[in-house]
């Protein structure tokens, strides 16, 4: 594996950091991964939160090969319960907490808003929103020891377009108002609290519908080049340093400005594959 260029070793140092979701597997690694990665290089402690040991364990095998240091723990993160466990192992093995990730996430198949599953909506909806309620809720109590912190939640640009992804778009605009509701009740408590909306990038998430839907995201983009994890693992090392210490409640995309044009502005590049 191959890091970015210019990882700064000590932008991170002193800083102990959850990512929950951040498991991987093989070579192409998601958001959860790279972002665990990116701040373990970058001189942080990381906390890997997973639903699977074996993917929590890759990644971080991934961080012991760089030098970094991290350590996995398995978490439901649509149980309260567990987010508290991990969150309190955490800090048992690095004695404080500075920085929370809400990376995990599912798509799921909910289907419209006319006639979907509604199971499969409160399963989205669960993973998706309350996943980042419960785990912020676990570890509110160890920001506020550690004299606050940052806590970076990943959203999508999905929760501020209509795109037709029903549970999921509801469940991320939704993690957007916690964001801002958070920042505002815990401000004085020195935390900050900020979002990421990842555009169209290249993930394995967002690989669906084959390399000419792949060629179309990129050309959708005002800069006409593919996005990839490693661009939002960039975002999340910034909020999590101290060079945002006067930034909260804001949303970042980071999506080529995607959603700063319309699809008539953008038709010349996405009528033909002609750039």
């Amino acid at each position: 594996m191959e890091l970015p260029p210019n990882v700064h070793a000590q932008r991170l140092a002193g800083k102990v950091a959850i990512v929950t979701g951040g498991g991987g597997e093989g070579e192409f690694l998601g958001l959860g991964a790279t972002t665990a990665i990116l701040l373990a290089a970058q001189g942080a402690k990381v906390g890997i939160l997973d639903h699977s040991k074996e993917r929590g364990d890759y990644t971080a095998g991934l961080i012991a090969g760089l030098g970094g240091e991290a350590t996995v723990h398995v978490a439901d993160v649509t149980d309260p319960a567990s987010c508290v466990a991990a969150v309190e192992r955490v800090v048992d093995a690095y004695g404080s907490l500075t920085t929370v990730v809400n990376n995990a996430a599912i798509v799921g198949n909910a289907g419209t808003i006319a006639d979907g599953d509604l199971a499969e909506w409160a399963k989205v909806i669960d993973v998706d929103l309350y996943g980042v309620l419960h785990v912020t809720r676990a570890a509110l109590p160890a920001l506020c020891r550690a004299g606050g912190g940052s806590i970076i939640n990943i959203s999508s640009i999905a929760g501020i377009r209509g795109m037709g992804a029903s549970a999921y778009a509801v469940a991320k605009g939704g993690v957007q108002a916690l964001t801002r509701d958070t920042a505002l009740a815990h401000g004085r408590d020195g935390i900050r609290v900020n979002t990421i909306l990842p555009g169209h990038i290249h993930s394995p998430m967002g690989s669906l519908g084959g390399e000419s839907v792949r060629d179309l995201r990129r050309r959708s983009g005002m800069l006409g080049t593919e996005g990839n994890p490693w661009d939002i693992a960039w975002a999340v090392s910034f909020f999590a340093s101290d060079e945002s210490r006067w930034i909260t409640a804001t949303e970042l995309a980071v999506d080529a400005g995607t959603t700063q044009t319309t699809p008539l502005s953008m038709h010349r590049y996405t009528a033909s594959t002609d750039d």
